[in-house]
């Protein structure tokens, strides 16, 4: 009966660190899997001044006909936001720009390619954005060559395009800064740069150092 007993506890014993090891090789996958995750950034397109190079100065008039340059020395980053009153995912993106900006103490310009200025003005009102400048304006949409809304464009203070893209949630706008500070293109390569960087440390059994830090610590 003793040994019987014995053998029932020792069973229940090994049954038990059998499922602590279980647990703890699944948490260590989740981990790896969570880390390797790619965060959604913009979608960066190839078309349009580039990324890295100055962009183009244009000498625009805002919808209440005051002067507006867009490109060259500004004292904050400029974030130009595309949007359009017949875009429904503007409508949600508007406001998450203005909270951005403020927060990332950006300049915010909102650009629109044409249509009647009455519906660009009830737009305005409607989203609350009086307090921006807000330009329709084919030629700005044609300069970085905006295909598909909404669209991003981000300055620096200096006039450099340092990150662009198709965004449509609060995430991608933040990819947009996170990409800016790091001196990454964009989060996309951001995280082909890690995955090479570890790769390279499975192959040559070093410790990767810095693989799940945020984007903002370039290697």
């Amino acid at each position: 009966m003793g040994n019987s007993l014995f053998a029932i506890v020792m069973l229940l014993a090994l049954v038990v660190l059998v499922l602590i090891f279980a647990v703890i090789a699944l948490a260590r996958q989740i981990g790896i899997l969570h880390t390797r995750l790619a965060p959604a950034g913009a979608l960066m397109t190839t078309a349009g001044p580039k990324v890295g190079q100055q962009a183009p100065v244009l000498s625009l008039v805002d919808i209440k006909g005051a002067p507006l340059t867009i490109g060259g020395p500004t004292k904050k980053a400029k974030l130009l936001m595309f949007v359009s009153p017949t875009c429904p995912i503007c409508k949600d993106l508007v406001p998450m720009a203005v909270s951005m900006a403020k927060s990332e103490k950006l300049e915010l310009v909102f650009g629109s390619d044409g249509g009647q200025t009455a519906k660009h003005e009830d737009y305005i009102k409607r989203m609350k954005i009086e307090d921006y400048p807000y330009v329709v304006s084919m030629d700005l949409g044609m300069k970085f060559e905006v295909g598909k809304l909404p669209y991003a464009v981000l300055l620096d203070e200096k006039g450099v395009l340092r990150s662009k893209g198709l965004v449509n949630s609060r995430e991608h706008l933040e990819s947009l800064v996170n990409a800016m500070q790091s001196g990454y293109e964009s989060v996309q390569e951001y995280l082909v740069k890690q995955e090479h960087v570890f790769e390279e440390a499975v192959v040559s059994k070093k410790p990767v150092i810095g693989h799940q830090a945020v984007i903002g610590e370039k290697a």
